[in-house]
């Protein structure tokens, strides 16, 4: 009796292995050959789902980013404000319990997606609904009377923004800049610098 194969299973599988492959060694070291050896497969296996490397970091990407935005969501279940910015930013910041390697998977995307239509609508896409989080907590510190007066949303969403991709490059770059402690100390003034001062008190 044939196999019955799991198509979905397999190319997640497949995925989590190019996934591990540009944590580790990086981008350019992705190669068919890596893949099928991380995976197990046969080379054949992968180019049957993934045709090229372009495809191959795309689905890397979307793995890493779904999986970071479905722990950021169960997080901050039940609180919200500047406590679910908080804990969105944990999530996403590159502290050593979330993995700071998978930075080099972002920087990658973006290098791929600044010159790709169709990449950069992908990131786009998914970027607007992490930015959309964002401004929901700042409207809900907002209306909590958490938030400090004269704070403007539309530029805190920015700000917020800007800070984090740049945590991701500094991860990539400049290793040695980003320990958990400063990580952490610069989540603590981006929250305090939000909050209202009986609210820091």
């Amino acid at each position: 009796m044939p196999k019955i194969v799991d198509h979905d299973e397999r190319r997640t599988h497949i995925v989590e292995a190019v996934t591990q492959i540009i944590m580790r060694d990086g981008f350019d070291r992705v190669t068919m050959r890596e893949i099928a050896a991380e995976a197990g497969y046969a080379h054949g296996a992968i180019s049957r789902y993934f045709p090229d490397k372009q495809s191959l970091l795309t689905a890397a990407f979307l793995h890493v980013f779904n999986g970071s935005h479905a722990r950021t969501l169960e997080r901050v279940e039940h609180v919200r404000g500047l406590e679910a910015l908080r804990r969105m930013s944990r999530v996403l910041l590159p502290f050593t319990e979330v993995g700071p390697q998978k930075s080099r998977i972002v920087l990658s995307f973006w290098n791929l997606a600044s010159q790709d239509p169709a990449l950069w609508e992908i990131h786009h896409e998914n970027i607007m609904r992490r930015r959309a989080l964002i401004r929901r907590f700042l409207t809900e510190a907002e209306t909590d009377g958490e938030l400090a007066a004269g704070v403007d949303i539309d530029v805190a969403v920015e700000e917020i923004s800007a800070r984090n991709a740049g945590w991701q490059m500094l991860a990539v770059l400049v290793p040695e800049a980003t320990t958990d402690s400063k990580l952490e100390a610069s989540l603590d003034a981006l929250i305090a610098g939000l909050a209202r001062a009986e609210v820091n008190a």
